[in-house]
């Protein structure tokens, strides 16, 4: 799915975080969105969410212009992961599955199959399914949060350094499987080699900054 930005504005108070930013990402791209600490990444991303509202310009998702109106149709095309996954609480599994109860995912199948499919891939411990979140490590948090990203099958993913606590071998893994569909669109904010790897170009707000935090 393609994603277009158009003069782009989000300030805090008077202060531009970032001003004017334009770009068009075609389907199936992997694009990475770099700048200085403070530059606007995860908002950026945050505003293709429809979590925070641009000052001005203008988002489409697709054919479809990013509105009060439509926000919640298309979130429902995102996934996205952050940093540090905010996965709430209760039992790993039961965080996994939650998702597939919603309204946006009644017409994907609980695969039970494809979660071990996904722990046996990303290194994770089937037992580990029954802890509490509480329990988990950044990283075994920030591949629960990836498996469950990718189980929505959505065309769209958002990640912002997804790949922090995660080791070498691993990061190896979650990048094989993550450019696996050629199809699924990749924005993502990353200082890591492995995932740049991937980028097909880049989105430097650097050049667009006024004054971050």
């Amino acid at each position: 799915m393609n994603i277009k930005v158009d003069n782009l504005t989000v300030c805090y108070g008077q202060a531009a975080l970032f001003a004017n930013v334009r770009f068009d990402v075609q389907t199936g791209q992997k694009i990475c969105i770099a700048g200085q600490s403070g530059s606007g990444k995860s908002t950026l991303l945050k505003a293709l969410m429809g979590l925070v509202v641009p000052t001005q310009g203008d988002i489409t998702i697709g054919a479809e212009s990013l509105t009060e109106k439509s926000v919640w149709h298309l979130r429902s095309k995102i996934a996205y992961v952050a940093q540090e996954p905010d996965l709430g609480e209760g039992p790993v599994i039961d965080r996994i599955r939650r998702p597939f109860g919603y309204h946006a995912n009644a017409h994907l199948e609980w695969d039970r199959r494809a979660v071990s499919d996904y722990c046996c891939q990303f290194r994770l411990d089937e037992k580990m399914l029954d802890k509490d979140i509480s329990d988990l490590s950044g990283g075994e948090k920030q591949r629960i949060a990836i498996t469950i990203a990718l189980l929505l099958r959505r065309p769209i993913l958002l990640l912002d350094e997804p790949f922090s606590a995660l080791d070498k071998e691993i990061k190896a893994i979650v990048k094989k499987e993550l450019i696996s569909d050629l199809s699924r669109t990749i924005l993502f904010v990353s200082h890591e080699s492995t995932l740049l790897e991937i980028a097909d170009d880049t989105i430097d707000l650097n050049f667009t900054t006024g004054a971050g935090q």
